[in-house]
């Protein structure tokens, strides 16, 4: 379609009966896409009954990151998450860690390279269970085409996260 052409996103996918992403295996197919490494996160879920297709971790300190080579200027990251009442959710907090790694760099790890670390919590008081998007301005002005976007997600307290989308976009 007309849309995909000019979408304003390097990479994202939003689970969503509307989308093309509806199953834990649409989930593990984009996910894979880009992960580098993963510990103690899964694609879960169902399509239309509770609980919905997500990522999800059920353990403490599960982690994962993932690449992103930039296909056009990339200046935010939106994490798309559930936030709830339930005991689970309690005292969650995801840690998210980006870098932005420039075309041509030298391959000397960490040298130079500007970081951002954000926090994600996955509790709130409200009788509901909600999907909210937290935008994140990318490091150093972000990546242009042909930089690398690193990012390493952390469960840094509590056991259980969902993640319903991930998006890299220009705006």
């Amino acid at each position: 379609s007309n849309q995909q052409l000019q979408s304003p996103c390097t990479y994202a996918f939003m689970v969503n009966p509307m989308t093309s992403i509806r199953t834990s295996g649409d989930v593990n197919k984009k996910m894979n896409e880009v992960l580098t490494s993963n510990t103690g996160w899964n694609a879960e879920g169902n399509q239309v009954r509770q609980p919905r297709a997500g990522f999800y971790a059920k353990e403490p300190n599960a982690h994962f990151s993932l690449k992103i080579d930039a296909s056009m200027e990339t200046k935010y990251m939106t994490i798309m998450s559930m936030k709830s009442y339930g005991d689970n959710f309690k005292d969650t907090i995801l840690e998210v860690d980006v870098q932005i790694e420039r075309k041509g760099d030298a391959a000397e790890v960490g040298v130079g390279v500007k970081s951002s670390k954000y926090e994600v919590t996955g509790y709130h008081e409200t009788k509901t269970s909600i999907h909210i998007p937290h935008k994140f301005e990318l490091p150093d002005g972000g990546a242009e085409k042909g930089d690398s976007i690193v990012v390493n997600f952390r469960l840094v307290s509590g056991s259980y996260f969902k993640i319903a989308g991930l998006a890299f976009c220009r705006y």
